[in-house]
């Protein structure tokens, strides 16, 4: 049986809880991406992200010191990152895959609309065969100053007491951390729910992390319809996650 959320519409917020958004597509390797430039990927969409970086890494391997194996050093692909003017939304293509991710999200359809132009670009030049993985990741994080609330106890009392059952004990004072994972099947793709809560930073903070996903060979044609699809399975899991009267914290446009 799969994912039963209730149905919400989806409503525009004025101040959203989302720290970042995040779709990655992964396909096979394409040597093509690795060799050369990719400045037609570039014209295609540098005037919505003009500007770029390129990431060359190195991965360090220390053995065991008793091993007596010498350390060693990888070169990994490079990675070709295309930042919007205001540094808050980009694109990165790499040898497998291309993601786009944002840290101001304002509503899906504007983030459709900046993955319709990234898809198109990619299949239109590199042709990949069939997507092996398609991921849509949405990460929301509440805090007192982003909610309004004078303490996190009231933050978390926003949520449904499922997502926060560990708070609400006898047997222990409100932990320093805490991390969750859940994994659930829903028919051939899978719904990941990670909780996070940490006193130690420097503001206190509780991550509530969707990532909905599918592995496979994947077809690359309707891929934006397939995320809108992951779309309204995430954002049904949001509002099943908040107590009914705790959107109004975010200003919801009426």
């Amino acid at each position: 049986m799969g994912l039963n959320f209730p149905h919400h519409p989806d409503i525009a917020l004025a101040k959203p809880p989302l720290a970042e958004v995040i779709c990655q597509v992964r396909f096979p390797p394409i040597l093509r991406i690795a060799r050369e430039e990719p400045s037609e990927f570039q014209e295609r969409i540098r005037e919505r992200f003009p500007l770029l970086d390129i990431e060359q890494g190195v991965v360090v391997k220390l053995p065991a010191p008793a091993s007596g194996i010498a350390p060693s050093a990888e070169i990994p692909p490079r990675v070709f990152r295309f930042t919007s003017a205001d540094h808050q939304t980009s694109v990165s293509l790499a040898i497998d895959f291309y993601a786009l991710s944002t840290q101001r999200y304002t509503h899906w359809s504007d983030f459709a609309a900046n993955l319709a132009l990234v898809q198109t670009a990619v299949e239109s030049i590199y042709r990949p065969a069939y997507a092996s993985r398609i991921g849509l990741r949405y990460i929301n994080r509440f805090t007192t100053q982003g909610t309004q609330c004078a303490t996190m106890s009231e933050v978390l009392a926003l949520l449904r007491p499922e997502l926060t059952a560990l708070f609400q004990t006898d047997a222990w004072s409100q932990p320093a951390s805490l991390v969750t994972q859940l994994n659930l099947p829903d028919d051939q793709a899978m719904l990941t729910l990670r909780t996070a809560y940490s006193e130690s930073a420097d503001e206190p903070f509780f991550l509530l992390d969707f990532d909905y996903y599918e592995e496979g060979s994947l077809g690359f044609d309707k891929l934006v319809e397939r995320c809108d699809r992951y779309h309204r399975v995430i954002y049904n899991a949001f509002r099943w996650s908040l107590r009914e009267p705790s959107l109004i914290r975010f200003g919801p446009a009426v």
